[in-house]
């Protein structure tokens, strides 16, 4: 193997037309960086003219006629150095049509001087959560050609279902992006294979309607189970579009409500002139958690200026008023048929409840007497909205690592990436 070999295998450059020169390498220092720079040549024989198509026999043909000196091609990093490629490229005469053409590579783009490899690697490591800031600093890029990558890569089909819906399906809405139609976009889970379907611009519900409606109705009808939230709007959208799918209220959203009623209580009592205004604002969490998870070790409290255990503080505090108390123990007795899955437990409390509760558990529970026939499939069936859930958290961590996103294209293409869905090889 000559030097020209093995440069090209470290360089991974498979254009059999180039060749390096002796002594081909040299460090300069470019912008304060020491650089690597490759100097080599691109020379063959055309089959061709490109200007007028005439094919190349001979010198009466086509002819060299000299070299493009110095094209600067920006390879991947060798070594940690930035790494430049010093091509002369042949020139070529056709003296058919008296026109001049270059010798192209496949190193790189028709005039680009940044090589198809970075250009691939940038690709790469947009499928890795980072900054695009630090993907450029690392290929020797500027930001705005990581931002173009991007661009180019989102304006393709993301997610090529061929027609198919999954049998489970997720739904939930996430803040996206300021060109966001309705400024929460809509995420899709599938829920058997635990990953994103796809990500819709709108949580409108035409907008909605309008994208499961490109699904042929066979495919509609064979979607059997869809879990969501308690956003009332949405179940007579779905069971619309779905004739034969059973929506089931995600549970965790559930306990939210009563949670969130509860939580407004205590608040209500908080004000300056009541004398436990302290130890309701103190001991927040105790009142929210489990009854059964409290614990009976008694520790020294400043607020009560004596050892009590957490279910000392707790009793004391629900007992401060009746109104409290009562919506504390509809609040206990919920999450408690939740956890247990006691849809009968349940059912009886939202119908049977004390009347002195707050207007906040109130509320809650119209809500829930208002979707029972919803709601009580949360208990007979296992499906969720945690992996839902879970993929907005992953969206909202890329949000937080980019600092935002102004493009919901560019998002929604960098959340396909991560995960997987989309092959930015082929999108390329």
């Amino acid at each position: 193997m000559t030097h020209t070999d093995y440069i090209k295998l470290m360089l991974n450059i498979k254009d059999d037309n180039v060749y390096f020169y002796e002594n081909c390498l040299e460090i300069v220092n470019i912008n304060g960086k020491n650089t690597k720079v490759f100097n080599a040549f691109l020379t063959y024989i055309p089959k061709c003219c490109p200007k007028c198509g005439c094919i190349n026999e001979g010198h009466d043909d086509i002819i060299n006629w000299g070299f493009k000196r110095n094209c600067h091609i920006k390879l991947t990093k060798v070594c940690g150095y930035d790494t430049i490629l010093s091509l002369d490229k042949q020139r070529f005469k056709c003296k058919h049509c008296n026109r001049t053409f270059i010798a192209s590579t496949s190193i790189v783009d028709f005039h680009k001087q940044i090589s198809n490899d970075t250009n691939l690697n940038i690709k790469l490591e947009l499928m890795q959560k980072g900054t695009e800031k630090d993907i450029a600093r690392r290929n020797n890029v500027s930001t705005n050609h990581v931002n173009r990558v991007l661009d180019s890569i989102s304006e393709d089909k993301l997610v090529k279902n061929n027609g198919f819906l999954p049998e489970v399906l997720g739904i939930d809405e996430f803040k996206a992006t300021k060109d966001t139609k309705s400024k929460m976009a809509l995420i899709i889970v599938d829920q058997v294979r635990a990953n994103i379907f796809d990500i819709n611009n709108s949580r409108l519900s035409k907008d909605i309607e309008s994208y499961f409606n490109m699904y042929p109705k066979k495919e509609r009808d064979k979607v059997k189970f869809i879990t969501i939230d308690l956003y009332k709007p949405y179940y007579k959208l779905l069971k619309r579009i779905f004739k034969n799918a059973i929506l089931i209220p995600d549970r965790f959203h559930i306990d939210l409500q009563v949670r969130d009623a509860l939580d407004n209580t205590r608040k209500k009592l908080c004000i300056k002139s009541n004398p436990n205004y302290r130890k309701l604002k103190k001991y927040w969490k105790l009142i929210l958690k489990n009854e059964d998870e409290l614990s009976e070790k008694k520790q020294y409290s400043k607020c009560f200026k004596k050892e009590v255990s957490q279910i000392d503080i707790v009793t004391y505090l629900i007992n401060t008023d009746e109104e409290f108390y009562n919506t504390y123990q509809v609040y206990q007795g919920i999450i408690k048929a939740i956890d247990t899955r006691d849809k009968d437990k349940f059912l009886n409390i939202i119908h049977h409840h004390d009347k002195n509760i707050s207007k906040y558990m109130k509320k809650a529970l119209k809500t829930f007497r208002n979707m029972e026939k919803y709601i009580v499939n949360a208990f007979d069936y296992e499906y969720s909205n945690g992996r839902t859930e879970g993929m907005n958290n992953l969206i909202k961590q890329i949000k937080h690592t980019a600092c935002g996103y102004r493009k919901f294209k560019h998002l929604k293409a960098r959340v396909m990436l991560i995960k997987g869905l989309l092959n930015p090889i082929k999108a390329y």
